[in-house]
């Protein structure tokens, strides 16, 4: 609550007319229309598709084929006619269906592979979303901290102009050395410096938030508002990323993935049942005219005795997929952890580093303001009062720093334990998927 009344009263001197877009709305208006997001749904709608091909392997297809034009035939028949040439116009027509019966199984791991990648995918788009909420919250609090800093260069600026008329009436009127004045300068060029690079740093800023978020930096931006409870503890946070983190769940998908592609290749090892039924309508064929239509229902297996060793080269390459998987799986899980660590002792370190800045500049102040009464009386030299300024100067950046890091870190704190889009409250788009999801429904 202290460290909120505090920030709001730094962020005082921010309150314009013009209001910007709240955080809330910039990040629902990227998740529309940012490249990263958008990729990644196109992605997943594409894995879809593929999940719908998969499973196309437990359906019959039909095939139609038709053919009209000429042939000349010498043959057995055609001679035992007394022909030793035959030319006829050769007319073809067919239908033909097949019937996957037994195929090793590979169709049914061919679909649960899909499936796998297109849960991956579902946690890849969530993935992407979370780290394009993140970034945009980077961005859009990095304006509002360097429109922050800007404003205190600016203060400490016209503080040391102020200091500088003092003192150069003092010299006019003979009560001042020239030294002081040369001092006076050399501040006040300082200060202008500091408020030259503070707008530099600020269009830096602008510039990242507008290639982030696709949106130009306009007019004031509001202080987001985080209403979360935290965990306990580190162990908690560390639990709840685990739990629900994408990244994790992107590395679980892709190894069931991989295990699905394993018993997909043992399936070559396996003999395959096909029923095939055949219609043919044909006329004037191989020499003998006239009607020439056949009619077969056969049930047909078929299994491959050698290949060269090609088959169980793919098996020893799935079971390397796997391991790969795997360990790619082990290697997020500490990541995850990492990261979360990470923010949870930015996020602790800081707000108890927030009150003793707050006191920094609360005694900073105090003593410019004393330090200036002693000055008017003659107590204090010039370089002790700009001393002060500078003391205050830099305890004021120094707290907004604090304030806006400990911000972020809690923003991705959420991000590390996969709850920052629930924090916001905010909805993935909904991908355009046609008929995909009903195509996928059991039959």
């Amino acid at each position: 609550m202290r460290k909120k009344i505090v920030l709001a009263a730094i962020l005082a001197t921010m309150s314009a007319a013009t209001t910007a877009a709240t955080l809330e709305d910039v990040v629902v208006q990227g998740l529309n229309t940012n490249p990263e997001v958008q990729r990644a749904l196109n992605a997943r709608n594409a894995v879809y598709q593929e999940v719908v091909q998969a499973r196309a392997g437990y359906l019959p297809t039909f095939d139609f084929a038709g053919g009209f034009g000429w042939e000349k035939t010498n043959n057995t028949t055609t001679r035992a006619d007394g022909h030793d040439n035959v030319e006829l116009h050769r007319k073809e027509l067919s239908l033909s269906l097949r019937q996957m019966i037994f195929d090793g199984f590979a169709t049914k791991q061919e679909v649960e592979r899909q499936t796998a990648r297109a849960d991956s995918a579902d946690q890849r788009v969530i993935e992407t979303a979370e780290k394009y909420a993140l970034d945009a919250a980077r961005a859009y609090l990095e304006v509002m901290r360097r429109q922050e800093l800007l404003q205190q260069a600016k203060e400490t600026l016209y503080s040391h102009v102020r200091i500088y008329d003092q003192i150069k009436r003092r010299s006019e009127s003979g009560l001042g050395a020239l030294a002081s004045i040369q001092q006076a300068e050399g501040r006040l060029a300082l200060a202008e410096v500091n408020v030259l690079a503070a707008e530099n740093n600020l269009i830096d800023a602008q510039a990242s938030y507008q290639r982030i978020t696709g949106m130009m930096p306009e007019g004031e931006f509001s202080m987001p508002k985080l209403e979360v409870s935290y965990p306990e503890s580190r162990e908690d946070a560390v639990k709840q990323a685990l739990d629900n983190h994408p990244t994790l769940g992107v590395a679980a998908a892709d190894t069931m993935a991989a295990m699905a592609q394993y018993e997909a290749a043992r399936a070559r090892w396996s003999p395959r049942v096909h029923l095939e039924v055949d219609r043919t309508w044909n006329n004037d064929i191989d020499g003998v005219d006239g009607i020439n239509e056949d009619f077969v229902a056969m049930l047909r297996l078929r299994y491959n005795i050698y290949n060269g060793g090609a088959d169980r080269a793919r098996v020893r390459q799935t079971q390397h997929q796997i391991e790969e998987a795997k360990s790619i799986a082990m290697d997020t899980h500490r990541q995850v952890v990492q990261s979360v660590e990470l923010s949870w002792n930015a996020k602790d370190i800081l707000e108890r580093q927030i009150p003793y800045l707050q006191q920094h500049v609360v005694a900073s102040e105090q003593t410019r303001n004393s330090y200036q009464k002693q000055f008017n009386i003659g107590q204090r030299s010039l370089l002790d009062l700009l001393d002060t300024e500078n003391e205050v100067f830099s305890a004021k950046n120094d707290l907004t720093n604090a304030l806006y890091d400990h911000m972020i870190s809690e923003y991705r704190l959420l991000n590390g334990m996969g709850q920052l889009l629930d924090t916001l409250q905010l909805v993935l788009p909904e991908p355009n998927l046609g008929n995909v999801k009903s195509e996928q429904e059991p039959g």
